[in-house]
């Protein structure tokens, strides 16, 4: 077996594993061909393509994607991102054919020793609660749980329905970042601050990501006049069937009627993109979050885990 980065010949075989071997969020996201189609023809252009072996080169790659090739198979592979503090590992899958071999304890393995030579502390993945042999995979290779959390469905998006958002509600500004990164810190467990800290970037998204992957974007916070206390944000992607609300902010200071109201906007501007489902992820610790879902219609889908260890 060898390991090397993603190439574009691989596609076809990416896109195979991903709706074969992961069918529970399969299901749920509905991942469309042509939207995957057209993401991959923009990041591999030519000039992406430059940019993005350099970056390589000095170690400045905002991602990762490692396959594990044996006698010029794709038999899996691994997605690695970063944070300030962790890097991020997903989509790690093996083709049913080689498994028990190694070789997701050696794509793991590829990513951890990346993230320790970008300086992160800390390499972070998540794993559904119900998928018993992956969660030994990751015991046995060291990771441990920070939180629990789950997936959110809402099954009808078109029940969202109303007129203007209330004079609380506004859209997100850029200033609002700062503090609504604060409130999500002060409301996450400290171990979660410690391994994933909520940056104002994180809440203000990136306009240069929307447009890589053709998304619409917006979001909201409530304001009674002295700041953000809440957020949220929506996203409409061809990439897949379902749309993506992000986890709710929910200050301390938040009504339970006003942020169920938020949520809400969010659904209704969803609503007119016409998605087959809106989905999000929330922790266990955010009960107030977790409340203006459920108030807004949302059920739970699906548990998983967040897991983390030393990148060391």
């Amino acid at each position: 077996m060898k390991l090397r980065e993603f190439r574009r010949p691989d596609a076809p075989r990416f896109f195979e594993l991903l709706k074969g071997e992961f069918p529970e969020e399969e299901a749920m996201l509905g991942m469309r061909p042509e939207g995957f189609e057209k993401l991959l023809r923009r990041l591999y252009r030519a000039d992406l393509r430059i940019i993005l072996g350099i970056l390589r080169m000095v170690h400045r790659s905002p991602f990762h994607v490692y396959v594990a090739e044996e006698n010029g198979t794709l038999a899996g592979l691994t997605m690695l991102a970063f944070g300030p503090r962790a890097g991020f590992v997903s989509t790690v899958v093996v083709a049913p054919e080689f498994r028990r071999r190694g070789f997701a304890r050696q794509l793991i393995e590829a990513a951890r020793q990346e993230t320790a030579r970008r300086r992160r502390p800390y390499v972070v993945l998540r794993v559904l609660a119900a998928n018993a042999s992956a969660r030994a995979l990751y015991a046995s290779a060291g990771y441990q749980q920070l939180d629990q959390q789950s997936f959110l469905v809402h099954d009808t998006p078109s029940s969202f329905a109303g007129g203007p958002h209330g004079s609380a509600i506004r859209p997100f500004d850029r200033k609002d970042a700062r503090p609504l990164a604060e409130i999500a810190n002060r409301l996450n467990p400290q171990a979660v601050r410690e391994v994933l800290p909520a940056r104002p970037r994180d809440v203000a998204g990136s306009n240069w990501a929307d447009r890589f992957f053709t998304a619409e974007t917006a979001s909201w916070v409530v304001d009674r006049g002295h700041g953000p206390e809440a957020h949220v944000a929506a996203t409409s992607t061809p990439l897949t069937e379902a749309a993506h609300l992000s986890t709710p902010i929910i200050g301390e200071s938040v009504e339970p009627e006003l942020a169920t109201e938020l949520v809400r906007t969010a659904g209704v501007w969803l609503a007119e993109r016409h998605p087959v489902r809106i989905v999000t992820s929330i922790a266990e610790d955010l009960p107030r979050g977790r409340r203006a879902l459920q108030e807004a219609g949302f059920h739970d889908a699906m548990a998983h885990f967040t897991l983390y260890r030393s990148s060391q």
